[in-house]
């Protein structure tokens, strides 16, 4: 494993460890959805991977054009509500 690939899993596990308790509630817009993931400096491949789903699947989530639903919403919520919480940013700007 190269270096680049070490530092994406620490990532990944730090992640994860901070999302376990985190709870569940309702997405914000998909405006806000955007403005919180660019908040933490990821582009839309590199959260994709992080959730385990596709690029588009965030780009998509993200324009409001499909929604998450299941282990995918509830693991995208988490992600979001992490990094609205370490970066000290409000959850929702737009109304739904």
């Amino acid at each position: 494993m190269s270096g680049g690939e070490e530092r994406g899993d620490d990532m990944i596990e730090a992640l994860n460890a901070a999302m376990s308790g985190v709870q569940d509630s309702d997405l914000p817009a998909p405006a806000d959805r955007a403005r919180i993931r660019k908040a933490s400096g990821l582009n839309q491949d590199a959260f994709g991977k992080i959730l385990k789903v596709s690029r588009l699947s965030i780009s998509m989530w993200e324009q409001g054009k499909t929604e998450p639903s299941g282990h995918n919403r509830q693991e995208y919520i988490k992600a979001l509500r992490h990094i609205a919480d370490v970066r000290g940013i409000p959850w929702t700007l737009t109304d739904h």
